[in-house]
This record gives structure tokens, C-alpha cells and sequence, in this order.
């Protein structure tokens, strides 16, 4: 038996609408919306509300946008907080006998459980922005064109908070790790990882996720 949600089928079904869902998964969710009621009746919405918003060809630019949003979306909700926990263990695994040849298992264990809560983080805000994405596919792409605007409008305004908090956390990391090198290796050496990881979050936002932001957000625009 499945355990996804109606959300999570009906978010499916737009998907496959553009093309960015593999035939099982079309498949699932298809036989799923045949018996369940909520979901025919959110389907009948969208069938309804995309005829009214049809005043034609839809132009293939905009096609492209949301496909490619969708599918991009959809392999982040699914494997982000998993490829987080892979990444910090697989870290952990080199560090810990670089580092602290002594005691490895330590500092791994030390680095595994960052990312361990980290994923936990991540998977919590990524289910909720799944829901957003659920209730704005489901009364058709125009609206999820909307909900695509606002969301990245709030990106890039958090994005100017983290591009001082990051590196100011870095410093302040660092300057930890110096006042308590004495007292041991593996926390000097978590603190500058740490660091590092703030510093390498600034010029992932400044080198590639912002532009990305502005780009997508003038593609939107080019298509209202």
C-alpha cells in the first residue's frame, strides 16, 4: 500500500501534465485519483480552471520553465535531506583519519551527527514547501507560475541576510577554534570544517544559487 498523500499524487499528476514523470509514477497516480474522491475532484478543478486561463498555444518557452522548475523541484524534495547525510558522512570519513589519526571514529561520528541534523532540518523545510507546491499546482500552472514569483522574491530577500550571517559565523568559528586548540584536536578541527562549510555556503550564494534566482525570475517575467 502507498503512503504518499493526496498532495503528493496531485502534485504528480501536474508534474506529468509537463512532462517531468516517469510512466510508473503516472501510472501510480492515475490508479490512485480513479478511487479516491478528493483527488478526482481536485483534478475536475484544474481541467477547469486551465480552460479558463487557455487562450491558446501555450508559447514553448514557458513549457520549458515550468517543466524543468518541476522536475528540479521534485528531485530536491525527494533526495535533498538523503544527499545532505551522504555528503556530511562521506566528509566525516576522510577527515577523521586526516585530522585526528588518533581518535577518527570520533571526529566522523562528530561530523555524521551535523549532518544528521542538518537533513532533519532540511527535510522539514522541504516538506512544507512541498505543500505550497501542491496547493499551487493543483489550480494549474498559472498559478503555480505565481507561487513560483513570490517564492523566489523571498529567497533573495533571505539571501541578503545569509550573505553576511555565513561569513561572520565563519569568522567567528574560526576565532573559537584558536581560543580552544589546546584542549583538544577534534574540536579545533569540527570548528574549522565548520568554517570552511560557511565560507564554501558564500560563494555557493554569490558565484551561483543568486544569479540562478535572478535568471529563472527574469525568465518568469519575460512570460507574464
Amino acid at each position: 500500500m502507498s503512503t504518499k498523500s493526496c498532495d503528493e499524487y496531485q502534485l504528480a499528476l501536474e508534474m506529468s501534465r509537463h512532462g517531468a514523470l516517469d510512466a510508473l509514477e503516472m501510472k501510480e497516480a492515475a490508479a490512485h485519483v480513479a478511487t479516491c474522491p478528493v483527488c478526482q475532484r481536485a483534478e475536475a478543478l484544474s481541467a477547469e480552471v486551465g480552460r479558463a486561463l487557455s487562450t491558446g498555444p501555450r508559447p514553448a518557452s514557458r513549457y520549458a520553465v515550468v517543466s524543468k522548475a518541476l522536475a528540479r523541484d521534485r528531485f530536491w524534495l525527494k533526495y535533498g535531506p538523503w544527499i545532505a547525510v551522504a555528503s556530511f558522512v562521506g566528509q566525516g570519513a576522510f577527515l577523521g583519519p586526516l585530522f585526528a589519526p588518533d581518535a577518527p571514529l570520533r571526529l566522523w561520528a562528530i561530523i555524521s551527527a551535523v549532518g544528521v541534523l542538518f537533513a532533519v532540518g532540511l527535510a522539514l523545510t522541504l516538506r512544507h514547501q512541498q505543500r505550497r507546491a501542491a496547493e499551487a499546482a493543483s489550480v494549474g500552472v498559472e498559478a503555480w507560475i505565481g507561487h513560483r514569483r513570490a517564492q523566489i522574491a523571498t529567497e533573495l530577500k533571505d539571501l541578503r541576510t545569509q550573505l553576511w550571517l555565513w561569513p561572520m559565523m565563519a569568522v567567528g568559528m574560526v576565532g573559537t577554534a584558536f581560543l580552544v586548540r589546546h584542549k583538544g584536536t577534534a574540536g579545533f578541527v569540527t570548528l574549522l570544517f565548520a568554517a570552511t562549510v560557511n565560507i564554501a555556503v558564500t560563494v555557493y550564494i554569490i558565484g551561483k544559487r543568486r544569479p540562478q534566482l535572478l535568471r529563472e525570475r527574469a525568465e518568469l517575467e519575460v512570460e507574464r
